[in-house]
């Protein structure tokens, strides 16, 4: 588990120091959508390597408080900042915030998103500029902040959050906006690393079947299908995928990448 209470968080850090794990300390990271699921899971991994970390969420106050909490009772420092990032008002007060609080900024994870189910035929202009401002313009928005920030710095990482969905041939019918928006980011990261290059290096994960309490209302054959058509023949847990956001946030040698984490599913679908 990525929580670590107070009484244990010594023998953490001890462990960390030792095997020279803590090599995001002191990196200053935003990590958006971050209250609940993948994005709490990358939170609390980033604090458990070091990192300071910006806890934001549109709607989830709580949970982003949770949050919060969590990385001080492990002993390191995080605020939390509501905002609707398809506003560019929003963006601006949460990279303001970031700077006043922590001075400066080394690592953005563009994680939020939605997927709002909608039949195509049935679909309007404006569900689709909703699942782009959700999914791709937030994005694009709190890139363009963070970058001015990394470039007045020594540079920085952007990782976003993709989808399976995203990838060209695994796009989902009963969700077709969400997938387009997602390929817009796989696009919109690899161009970026060559805008961004070489002071800020860009890439993003792509995660799989994720069991998260989106899939509440999903009927269980519709579940059962999906991890049948992955190769590992289970849910990926969140902490697994945030063990890909930390890989990009450690390495140095790799940008404009999408490291797909799905059980193999895209695999199995392209045969």
């Amino acid at each position: 588990m990525l929580e670590f209470p107070a009484s244990s968080f010594g023998c953490i850090l001890h462990i960390a120091r030792k095997e020279g794990n803590l090599d995001l300390h002191s990196k200053i990271a935003v990590i958006t959508g971050s209250a609940a699921n993948i994005g709490r899971s990358i939170a609390l991994l980033y604090a458990r390597y070091g990192a300071k970390v910006v806890v934001t969420s549109r709607r989830n106050t709580q949970g982003g408080d949770k949050v919060v909490e969590e990385i001080a009772q492990g002993g390191r420092e995080a605020i939390f900042v509501q905002a609707d990032l398809s506003r560019e008002e929003e963006v601006a007060r949460l990279f303001d915030r970031t700077v006043d609080h922590f001075g400066g900024l080394d690592i953005l994870v563009n994680n939020a998103g939605s997927a709002t189910p909608m039949p195509f035929l049935e679909s309007t202009k404006e569900h689709w500029l909703s699942s782009f401002d959700d999914n791709l313009f937030s994005c694009v928005l709190c890139s363009i902040r963070a970058a001015k920030i990394m470039r007045e710095g020594q540079g920085g990482k952007i990782i976003n959050t993709s989808s399976i969905r995203g990838i060209s041939h695994t796009g989902r019918e009963g969700i077709m906006a969400y997938s387009a928006a997602k390929a817009a980011v796989i696009n919109f990261t690899k161009t970026l690393a060559k805008e961004l290059a070489p002071e800020i290096l860009v890439n993003a994960v792509a995660p799989g079947f994720v069991l998260t309490p989106n899939y509440d209302d999903v009927p269980q054959k519709v579940k059962d299908d999906f991890i049948d058509g992955t190769l590992i023949k289970r849910w990926i847990s969140a902490d697994e995928i945030a063990e890909a956001f930390l890989y990009l946030a450690r390495a140095d040698g790799v940008t404009g990448e999408v490291l797909v984490v799905d059980g193999g599913f895209t695999l199995k679908q392209s045969k």
